[in-house]
């Protein structure tokens, strides 16, 4: 039952993810998993895609893919595999993170079970998988191009407010002692984006006060490699009757930009 694409180039191509170790820093898994255990989504070779146990946002799983799903592209020289298989995860539509699932030991490509961050602020997420050689072929492993979607389950009693990179926000009410996730979109204020060496340079803070009170900080842009991306801080919320929120971006060329509701900060009822 074959699911992929493949297309031959003559160009000599990178290698993608043959070698490459699993990315291995995310935080642990819960909502319902023994702590310290991840739940691990596998894709099998009989085409089935299960997980042992729940996809809880702001906590990481584990990706057990089996390489017999795909026939393509595993070629060979002198004496070694040339060949690997990169996965993909797309959070809510945005861009998609990379990751490993294979590496080279001793001249053969052989698995590894790389661990995946499901961020805080996340519902869905879509998965597929490529393989490709030195010789330029490359092959897709994407539901026949519909990708894997998995929704995400969020902790009980956590609230998300979401500010899109559309200009879009969710901000539902909340309660004082609840949890609360403030997922931004570093996009909102690209007029800061910038790297440097292959690191990004830039970073959004946000901003919050209760009724008015002191006004405290949220790192809400984390750096992953050249690019920022959500953080999804979580805050407990105090006791009052309005949170207000507010951001801004600065970068090392001394740009600022802010994102205020234009001046009147965005505002959240507490119940």
């Amino acid at each position: 039952m074959l699911r992929s694409t493949l297309v031959l180039a003559s160009s000599l191509v990178t290698l993608a993810a043959c070698a490459d170790a699993p990315d291995a820093g995310g935080r642990g898994g819960g909502g319902g998993k023994a702590d310290g255990e991840l739940t691990t989504l596998s894709f099998d070779a009989d085409w089935n895609e299960v997980a042992d146990g729940p996809l809880v946002a702001g906590s990481s799983i584990r990706i057990a893919y089996d390489l017999d799903r795909m026939t393509e592209c595993k070629s060979s020289t002198g004496g070694s595999e040339v060949w690997g298989v990169t996965g993909f995860a797309s959070f809510d539509g945005g861009a998609p993170k990379t990751f490993g699932v294979t590496r080279l030991d001793n001249g053969r490509v052989v698995p590894v079970e790389p661990e995946l961050e499901l961020p805080a602020g996340a519902s869905h997420v879509e998965l597929w998988f490529q393989i490709n050689d030195r010789f330029g072929c490359n092959a897709y492993d994407s539901n026949e191009g519909a990708n894997y979607g998995f929704d995400l389950e969020h902790t009980a009693g956590t609230s998300v407010l979401a500010f899109e990179a559309d200009f879009s926000e969710d901000l539902p009410a909340v309660a004082a002692g609840d949890q609360v996730i403030v997922h931004y979109d570093p996009e909102r204020l690209s007029q800061c984006a910038g790297s440097s060496g292959g690191h990004a340079v830039w970073g959004v803070t946000g901003f919050y006060q209760v009724d008015g009170g002191a006004v405290k900080q949220l790192a809400v842009g984390r750096a992953d490699g050249s690019t920022l991306v959500a953080a999804d801080p979580q805050l407990t919320v105090p006791r009052g009757s309005d949170l207000a929120l507010w951001f801004e971006a600065t970068n090392i060329w001394g740009c600022h930009a802010i994102d205020s509701d234009l001046g009147a900060n965005y505002h959240v009822a507490i119940h």
